[in-house]
């Protein structure tokens, strides 16, 4: 993936994210959060490590395995949402000021009549 890739799919996903921590909705932020962990896994690697940090995200003061109502589903999506966009704000950040070893820098635009392009795509 070129490092111009990432940062698009990241700017996507930030702007999905702030729209979910506006309006949450339970099975919208499921699909975000899947889509950002496999962006984050594909650049950074597995992150089964960082798990034990979320443990406590979103967590309600209700007792575990208790059902949530539906403002504390409307809370939960909301502050796992604004965790997670921390992690993904902070990537990119990172990314477009340093650059990342598993990311190809992006390729120079070329005009289609330039002769050497045809040479480096080969």
């Amino acid at each position: 993936m070129s490092k111009q890739r990432f940062l698009e799919l990241t700017d996507r996903l930030v702007a999905e994210g702030d729209r979910l921590v506006a309006e949450p909705e339970w099975n919208l932020f499921r699909l975000w959060l899947l889509n950002s962990d496999e962006l984050l896994e594909r650049v950074w690697g597995r992150m089964d490590r960082y798990h034990l940090a979320w443990l406590n995200v979103g967590r309600d003061s209700a007792p575990p395995g208790s059902q949530l109502d539906d403002a504390g589903v409307q809370r939960f999506v909301s502050d796992v949402a604004r965790a997670k966009l921390a992690v993904l704000r902070t990537m990119r950040d990172t990314v477009a000021r340093q650059g990342w070893t598993l990311l190809s820098e992006d390729a120079p635009e070329r005009p289609a009549d330039d002769p050497d392009a045809d040479e480096e795509a080969t």
